[in-house]
């Protein structure tokens, strides 16, 4: 795909966004590269470090980080405070029509406001809502590894010509939440059910541009995997057509 002159902002999870189980650093690094490989002028924002005026104007924003299973009280220590200030940004910008890809804990990012889901087109679902209550089903994931997932059969530019199974080394995020609105494009069956991995969201003025999550990426190497490396090429045609 040609991207000259276009801009993009991957946003890395750190502190309040990030977890213990995934290397943001490495993995949104790894997205920056690829980015860079396809001719945009990429930049990583750490969430946390920079203020919300970095973000800037960006023709993508891609968002890596995550959070939402380990979800910590706000505070007004410096950190926190830039990262609330990044999200509110980030959320300012995709409701102004800027398109958005979010990689694997993305759906689970930005816990606090649920402009983020309703934006995305689905999250992750926290077990402390199963706790409370107030959810039937918290998402969840196998071990990872090697596995079979499919494309929908729903046409979509995104998957055009791409047909049946789909082998991959990764993790397969369970029991997602989906919003009506999305159209899934790739899925996978456990526990006798289907559930989705990949799904993108139409434009909606005032909540979003267009939106893709896509699940995959859980360590650099399944980042830059083929698979995930040709839905990104795909991904990113559709998001800035």
């Amino acid at each position: 795909m040609s991207a000259d002159h276009r801009t993009a902002v991957v946003i890395s999870g750190a502190g309040r966004y990030a977890d213990p189980w995934h290397d943001f650093e490495g993995t949104s690094a790894a997205l920056g590269e690829l980015l860079g490989d396809r001719g945009f002028e990429a930049r990583v924002l750490r969430t946390g470090e920079v203020e919300s005026a970095d973000l800037g104007q960006p023709d993508l924003i891609v968002v890596n980080a995550g959070g939402g299973s380990t979800p910590v009280e706000v505070s007004e220590e410096a950190g926190d405070v830039r990262a609330r200030d990044l999200r509110d940004a980030v959320l300012a910008a995709v409701a102004a029509g800027v398109p958005v890809l979010a990689t694997h804990t993305g759906s689970n990012t930005f816990y606090e406001h649920d402009q983020w889901a309703r934006a995305l087109g689905g999250r992750w679902v926290p077990k402390h809502e199963v706790e409370a209550g107030t959810a039937a089903r918290a998402s969840w994931h196998p071990k990872r590894g090697p596995a079979q997932v499919r494309v929908s059969p729903v046409q979509h530019p995104i998957t055009a010509g791409l047909t049946g199974a789909v082998e991959i080394d990764d993790e397969r995020y369970t029991d997602l939440e989906v919003s009506p609105e999305a159209t899934v494009l790739l899925e996978h069956d456990e526990g006798g059910r289907t559930h989705a991995l990949v799904w993108v969201a139409d434009a909606v003025p005032g909540l979003r541009g267009k939106a893709v999550y896509d699940a995959l990426g859980h360590d650099g190497g399944a980042v830059r995997a083929r698979v995930r490396t040709l839905l990104l090429d795909r991904e990113l045609a559709w998001l800035l057509s």
